[in-house]
């Protein structure tokens, strides 16, 4: 990911280590909505990949559903998706993605699942009842650093690192008609709350 897509990224919601209740606030704010704006941009013919929708995977004989089933639009290829977007968690810890160490927190046994298409496992994956011929993984971060998508990539096996960061660069460039009006749908709801709380009695 380029320094340009990443900086203003990061910048919104850390500006200083003193303002650590504005980036709280920024960060759960943000991740209300923040899988809307992955699914806005695979919308686009632009982006690289298709939102088939979220499926169904099966391992260790449970059944784990994950973010989203991404098509290749170039090869036609499927990966199951998962978003982490830790921004501000253990004081930004995990927002740049630097190394495939960061990883580790996640332990549920869907994350676990994830892992394991990534390594090739031959898993059972459907989408709304039916089978679906799964190729890979695909994980999305907030930002990422060139030497951490490189090793992260090397070591889970993972088919791409997809940055928020830039999926909302590209939707800031594009401009679709959706995203424009996501943007000033949740603008006037916070509007509204914030005119009902300084409301005089």
């Amino acid at each position: 990911m380029s320094a340009e897509a990443a900086l203003p990224f990061q910048a919104v919601f850390r500006q200083s280590d003193a303002e650590a209740a504005r980036g709280k606030y920024l960060a759960r704010l943000f991740g209300i909505f923040s899988e809307t704006l992955v699914d806005l941009w695979c919308r686009d013919i632009r982006a690289p990949y298709e939102n088939l929708g979220r499926p169904t995977v099966h391992h260790d004989g449970k059944r784990h559903t994950l973010d989203f089933l991404f098509r290749d639009r170039r090869t036609g290829r499927l990966h199951v998706v998962e978003q982490k977007c830790e921004i501000e968690y253990q004081g930004y810890r995990y927002l740049t993605l630097t190394e495939p160490r960061q990883l580790d927190h996640h332990r549920k046994p869907a994350f676990a699942a994830f892992l394991a298409a990534a390594r090739g496992e031959r898993l059972h994956v459907t989408l709304k009842g039916v089978a679906q011929p799964v190729d890979g993984a695909i994980l999305i971060w907030g930002a990422v650093d060139a030497g951490g998508r490189a090793s992260t990539l090397a070591e889970t096996g993972l088919d791409d690192i997809v940055a928020l960061a830039d999926v909302i660069a590209d939707l800031q460039a594009w401009r679709p008609e959706a995203y424009l009006a996501l943007i000033e749908q949740r603008r006037k709801w916070a509007g509204e709350l914030f005119d009902f709380l300084d409301r005089r009695l």
